[in-house]
């Protein structure tokens, strides 16, 4: 163990253990304060931010785009810090916190009995999101997560994520436990928006063609699996709409090189829909379009 891995998570129990002596507003008050700290003074991937949104929207003003940046990083301030609250979190509270637009439709695809893909993106708060499954809709779900360097921060995050009775399943060996668990009827969930190596298939997202994880595609076709989008909108008294989407699959007919990229084109619009309606609460820090840079880009 590394001995700054060591301080890292002292560190961090620590900031977690004062955010927790604070009410959730005084958590979401402090997490909206970081993120806008993080924009304004230390500039973290500010430029990055700013550049993916002026590719994405360049209709907008520099204004609008700087308005839309600020925040992005004050709902991924707010969404670290309900995260790191959340052990006082009691699931009846969790349940009161989302209204989900169309429940029927999850209900639905799960009584098919061949397993449930929920997928969302870094949107909102999609870790409460995929808490908010278990308390809505009774069943756990296995979450796909990418494993931290830091093994001793990644322990402490992952107990959060299980604490109610989720399961989760590295990224890094998902494919077997995925399989196994659709074929026990279970549900995955899964964030699809973060930058593919560039030799998978590209869709077109925001006007230009990036490579794109065909995963839960993939897995929907070859398993018969049905394919849900949620996106969680935080509303003005801090609860949430959970905007419930069937990724339509039906005319596909089944697993195909050619239908898989369909789907992911259609999965990926669905995504594109709710980041233009709802700019501000995706994470545009992340190197989306980093295997195609702009004419005049650094390579």
């Amino acid at each position: 163990m590394r001995l700054s891995h060591l301080v890292e998570y002292l560190l961090f129990q620590m900031v977690a253990s004062l955010v927790q002596l604070l009410p959730l507003s005084g958590a979401r008050w402090l997490g909206r304060s970081l993120g806008r700290f993080t924009f304004v003074v230390l500039r973290y991937r500010r430029d990055v931010t700013l550049g993916n949104l002026h590719r994405a929207l360049p209709e907008k003003t520099k204004q609008e785009l700087e308005k839309i940046a600020r925040g992005a990083y004050e709902n991924v301030g707010i969404s670290l810090l309900e995260l790191i609250w959340f052990p006082r979190m009691s699931p009846e509270r969790l349940r009161q916190l989302f209204h989900f637009d169309r429940p029927e439709i999850v209900t639905e695809a799960r009584r098919k009995g061949k397993g449930l893909l929920l997928l969302t993106a870094h949107f909102g708060n999609w870790e409460y999101l995929a808490q908010s499954i278990i308390t809505t809709f009774g069943f756990p779900i296995n979450i796909i997560v990418k494993t931290q360097a830091n093994r001793l921060v990644d322990r402490s995050i992952n107990r959060r994520r299980e604490r109610i009775g989720n399961k989760i399943i590295p990224m890094e060996t998902s494919l077997r436990d995925v399989l196994k668990a659709l074929r026990n009827g279970e549900a995955i969930g899964l964030v699809a928006d973060q930058a593919a190596p560039k030799e998978n298939v590209s869709v077109e997202f925001f006007g230009t063609m990036v490579p794109t994880h065909q995963g839960p595609s993939v897995f929907s076709l070859k398993m018969g699996t049905p394919l849900v989008a949620i996106f969680s909108v935080r509303r003005p008294d801090n609860s949430y709409d959970a905007y419930v989407v069937q990724v339509p699959s039906e005319d596909l007919n089944g697993y195909t090189e050619e239908n898989a990229t369909e789907l992911t084109r259609r999965h990926v619009r669905i995504t594109e829909e709710f980041i233009r309606k709802y700019p501000d609460h995706w994470m545009w820090m992340h190197k989306r379009w980093k295997h195609v840079p702009l004419e005049g880009d650094a390579a």
